[in-house]
């Protein structure tokens, strides 16, 4: 028996945090990027972050330093969280067809957010930790 070690102790992996949620619900938006933010921190692995439906929100510039959580608010507003993140080399996709429908497009969409549909998603899940927000 192993006793409490932690599969993530064990080794490292490969995390992929798919968030639905942006400004519709920042409880959920934010848990998930601190989700991720501790796998960044803890360097349990690598970190994908991809937002799709609502959750395309949190790319839009002019909206993501809005976005907070009441529950989460001590941690920081969505941008920050995710900046840590990012330095943390983590790594952010969205949904196209969800970043058009949010205007997350063009000089309104971070640079470092990679546009990356389902068929990515379907690629990278089979050898990661997925967490679905």
């Amino acid at each position: 028996m192993m006793g409490e070690q932690s599969l993530a102790e064990e080794k490292k992996g490969k995390y992929v945090i798919v968030i639905t949620h942006g400004g519709n619900n920042p409880n959920r938006a934010i848990l998930g990027l601190l989700l991720a933010q501790t796998v960044a921190d803890k360097g349990w692995g690598k970190v994908y972050v991809w937002m799709t439906l609502e959750g395309a929100d949190l790319i839009h510039k002019k909206r993501t330093e809005k976005i907070d959580s009441p529950i989460y608010k001590k941690f920081g507003n969505a941008l920050e969280i995710m900046k840590k993140i990012k330095d943390k080399g983590g790594w952010f996709g969205v949904c196209p067809p969800c970043a058009e429908y949010f205007g997350a497009t063009g000089s309104d969409k971070y640079d470092w957010v990679e546009l990356a549909g389902g068929d990515w998603l379907m690629k990278n899940i089979p050898d990661a930790w997925v967490v679905w927000m």
